[in-house]
């Protein structure tokens, strides 16, 4: 609205300044035209005779009649004044004519240098607001690249956190399963202590009582010896019969020690053989136990392993959507911001016909190469004014090339032949 009172306000301002100047010249004309009352004011008398030369007879004789001494000198001054005062009215008429030719020329000279400035000023205000939507376009592209950038720093930034998180917890995981390998271990060497120190205990048990029975034995053959020797010294008479009977018996009694040590040394070796037995099958329990442990900690490494890679995948997979839907929506808010700016060009380019009327609208058909170089434009549906329809399809012609999206494979989708609807009273 500004910019059109502008375009307005020159033109009045120039013609009223060439109105003051024809004025101007008209009233110094009229100052400096000679005042034709002081050659009025005092006028000679002028004595004048009409002769007729039909008349006459001989010129020589009108010369030879007397003529009174005041009249010819009074006539002979009234013809040069007369001429004099004819030649000056003439040039004064001629200065005038010449003044308001000259000053028609000046105010027809201004008029057009008028015309030629508000040209210039209407080229130089619609340079400028090209020029300042161009800036307000580089802008929005500058700032729509800026927070695709930072979203994209920030999806890093996010993917980096959510690292270092899985990282952090793979490692915890691995730290527990560190902890459980290394107590299983500390549990198997103690139950493994605990067997050699029950195993060294069986053992002196078993020597404890080998060394007892031995005492016993040895106990009972001193014993023996002792009887022996009573029975021998008590009956000597009976020495020979008693003492085989007496070595019968001890022979006997140490049969039955012998006999008495061999099984409790079957014993003890079936003791032993037992304990290596329960030993073994503790051994392979526990061999067992931790092959189940080792086995569920692979399981629980593969399950982890497993998650992880799916969480990856989900990861990954989100990130692509959601860098597909940013895409999306910067190639529809550049192509929203192209056609709105071609719409502006082309409205800013049209010349509105003398006989369009308000609300006049059409359908265009543009074909565009890929710098946006208007190629054609045909009017597909009609306003109703085929001259409205001409001044629209000139008007995108005009304003060739028309500002089309930087990303080429974009424009080459969307602007290489396309219709938008021009209405120039909602696009101004």
């Amino acid at each position: 609205m500004d910019s059109n009172k502008k375009k307005f306000s020159w033109p009045i301002i120039l013609a009223l300044a060439l109105h003051l100047t024809i004025l101007g010249l008209f009233a110094l004309s009229a100052l400096f035209k000679p005042d034709k009352r002081e050659s009025e004011a005092a006028p000679e008398i002028i004595h004048a005779e009409i002769v007729d030369e039909s008349k006459v007879k001989n010129p020589a004789e009108v010369t030879a009649e007397p003529v009174k001494a005041t009249e010819s000198p009074v006539e002979e001054k009234i013809n040069p004044e007369t001429e004099a005062n004819q030649e000056a009215e003439r040039a004064i008429e001629q200065a005038k004519a010449e003044k308001t030719k000259a000053a028609a020329e000046q105010a027809k000279a201004e008029a057009k240098q008028a015309e030629v400035a508000r040209a210039k000023a209407e080229a130089a205000e619609q340079a400028k607001a090209e020029a300042k939507q161009a800036e307000v376009a580089r802008a929005k592209a500058e700032a729509a690249e800026q927070a695709k950038a930072e979203a994209k720093q920030a999806e890093v930034a996010k993917a980096k956190a959510e690292a270092a998180e899985q990282a952090k917890a793979e490692a915890k995981q691995a730290e527990v399963a560190k902890a459980k390998a290394e107590a299983a271990e500390q549990a198997k060497a103690a139950a493994k202590q605990a067997e050699v120190a029950r195993a060294k205990a069986e053992a002196a048990e078993q020597a404890k009582a080998a060394a007892k029975q031995a005492e016993i034995a040895k106990a009972k053959a001193e014993a023996a010896e002792q009887a022996k020797a009573e029975a021998k010294q008590a009956e000597i008479a009976k020495a020979k019969a008693e003492a085989a009977k007496a070595k019968a018996a001890a022979e006997k009694a140490e049969a039955a020690a012998k006999a008495k040590a061999e099984a409790e040394r079957a014993e003890a070796a079936k003791a032993k053989a037992a304990s290596e037995q329960a030993e073994a099958a503790k051994a392979k329990a526990a061999a067992e136990k931790a092959e189940a442990a080792k086995a569920k900690v692979e399981a629980e490494r593969a399950e982890a392993a497993r998650v992880k890679a799916e969480a990856e995948r989900a990861e990954a997979a989100r990130m692509e959507a959601e860098q597909a839907r940013m895409d999306a929506e910067q190639d529809q808010l550049a192509i929203k911001t192209a056609a709105a700016a071609i719409r502006q060009k082309v409205a800013q380019s049209w010349i509105r016909p003398v006989s369009a009327t308000e609300g006049l609208k059409c359908t265009i058909q543009v074909r565009l190469m890929s710098d946006g170089t208007v190629i054609d434009a045909v009017v597909v549906t009609s306003s109703g004014d085929p001259i409205f329809d001409r001044s629209a399809e000139n008007a995108v012609h005009k304003a060739s090339p028309l500002p089309v999206p930087k990303d080429k494979e974009l424009s080459a989708k969307e602007f290489k032949s396309f219709k938008f609807l021009f209405d120039p009273d909602r696009s101004r």
